[in-house]
Formats: structure tokens, sequence, C-alpha cells
């Protein structure tokens, strides 16, 4: 039963995808709370991989997520993207969210979903996305994080 249901959402999965991104890789800044730089790039059409480096709480974290891409909206360059992965990083235990005093670096692993969409511009090499990207520290200072709401810009290598 596991294995039929596991084959029909598969089936399911590629009949609702169609064309996506109209480029290979972009490169760009990601504004929200935990501002950096992110890096895509499409391992097939439909299909993405993104590394985010970002600051926050006098350290720093580095994510990779895998994203899925489908058009929407009927029109040529926006789509829907949602995925999943894991980050890693440090920070000053003294700035966390959490308010410890005990100072130090801490180190923290944990997991990473992701939702969004993007506008790939046709005439110029940019995209514009927004994203809502909810964490979950496992290692170190286990907590869930749903404030990182991003708007991000990349320059397009087609």
């Amino acid at each position: 039963m596991k294995r039929k249901t596991f084959t029909i959402l598969v089936l399911l999965f590629f009949a609702f995808t169609s064309k996506a991104q109209d480029y290979h890789t972009g490169l760009g800044l990601r504004a929200s709370v935990s501002p950096g730089i992110s890096v895509k790039h499409f391992f097939t059409t439909n299909m993405a991989g993104e590394g985010i480096l970002t600051v926050r709480w006098g350290g720093f974290n580095a994510t990779g997520l895998a994203e899925w891409h489908l058009s929407v909206f009927d029109t040529e360059g926006f789509y829907f993207f949602y995925g999943g992965g894991a980050h890693l990083g440090v920070w000053d235990s003294e700035k966390d969210y959490y308010g410890s005093t005990t100072g130090g670096t801490t180190l923290f692993l944990g997991v990473d979903g992701i939702v969004g969409l993007e506008y790939a511009f046709l005439d110029i090499p940019l995209s514009i996305s927004l994203d809502w990207k909810p964490g979950m520290n496992i290692i170190s200072d286990f907590g869930f994080f749903f404030d990182d709401l991003a708007l991000s810009f990349r320059y397009l290598f087609r």
C-alpha cells in the first residue's frame, strides 16, 4: 500500500510540473531578519539547489536547500517554489534569541523548509523572489524559527 501511495504521489508531482525557470544560476542578496547572500542553481528544469549565507545574533549561518519550481498564473517567468534542507552555523550566545547570558559561541544545526514565489524577468538578467523559510534547530539551542520572511534579488546567468 505504501509503495502504491508513493508511486501515485510521484506521478501526480510530475503531472503538475511543467517548464520551469529560464536561467541556470542566480546570485544575489537576501533581505530578511537574517540578511545575506543567496545562490540558486538549476540541476533540471524544475529542481534547483539554493545556498544561503546569512548573519544574525553576532554569528553566521549556512543553509542548503533543495527546491522544486512550478509555473503559476499562466505568466512566463513567474514560479511557485517549495522545498527543504538544513542549516549549520554559530552565534554569540550573549546575543541569541533566547537571551542567554552564558557567553561564548554556540554551534547549531537544524532543518529548514521553504515556500515562495519568484519572478524572473525575460528582458533583463534579474529575478525577484519572496519566500518564507521556517527552521528548527536540532543540535544545541533547540527551537523553532518562523520569522524568516525574505525578499531576494538575484543576477541571472542564463
